[in-house]
């Protein structure tokens, strides 16, 4: 199946199996790291405590991926994942925050490897602006040049790694700047269009979650 041929099953998928794409994805970089050639759905589903089920039905989506008796060929289905995740080009990202968070953000080496690549930082601290940040030497902007800087970097994806008080601020200078997708690490729900797309990662909460599951467990003993 090719490239267009596999977007056409792309828009019948939901977000929750592009989500666990992105998990099979992971497991199958990982065995083929180990040497892995090929793999069926129940070994899959044995060595990383998943579903050989939904496995088959979520690829289903997509036409057939693997073969009776033989299973997934892994360099394929990598390649394919990578194709229907439109993970077959770099995406720039610019992180809006030069705090400790933001800065661990910068530091985390699968950003700058593959898909994605950090190419600015923005701050509103005199003494941060001007400098850069890491191995990469990411160049930290004022975050009054966001909007200016994002278009001149041909910035993708805004990560805000900033005050809960200045999130939608920063949220609405991507938008302005034409970024389609954020990432938003402050503890605030921020407002975008309709033809944005955003990702919440809140620590707190899902904190708060991970706490309910504890104290039930530790009740039900």
């Amino acid at each position: 199946m090719n490239e267009k041929e596999l977007k056409k099953y792309c828009s019948c998928v939901s977000e929750v199996v592009a989500r666990r794409l992105t998990l099979y994805l992971r497991c199958f970089i990982q065995l083929k790291e180990e040497g892995y050639e090929f793999v069926s759905s129940k070994e899959l589903a044995e060595r990383f405590n998943l579903n050989s089920d939904l496995i088959r039905k979520d690829f289903s989506y997509f036409g057939t991926f693997g073969k009776r008796g033989v299973g997934y060929n892994v360099d394929e289905i990598i390649e394919k994942i990578k194709m229907i995740l439109g993970l077959q080009r770099v995406y720039n990202v610019a992180i809006a925050g030069a705090g400790n968070l933001g800065k661990a953000l910068a530091h985390y080496p699968k950003f700058n490897e593959g898909s994605f690549r950090i190419v600015a930082m923005f701050d509103s601290n005199a003494r941060k602006v001007g400098r850069t940040y890491g191995e990469n030497n990411i160049p930290i902007f004022h975050v009054k040049e966001l909007p200016e800087k994002v278009k001149e970097l041909k910035v993708d994806m805004g990560i805000i790694a900033v005050p809960a008080r200045a999130a939608q601020q920063v949220a609405d200078a991507f938008v302005k700047a034409g970024v389609k997708g954020l990432m938003n690490f402050a503890p605030a729900r921020i407002s975008v269009p309709n033809n944005v797309k955003t990702v919440c990662a809140d620590f707190r909460a899902l904190l708060e979650m991970l706490a309910y599951y504890v104290s039930n467990l530790k009740d039900s003993e």
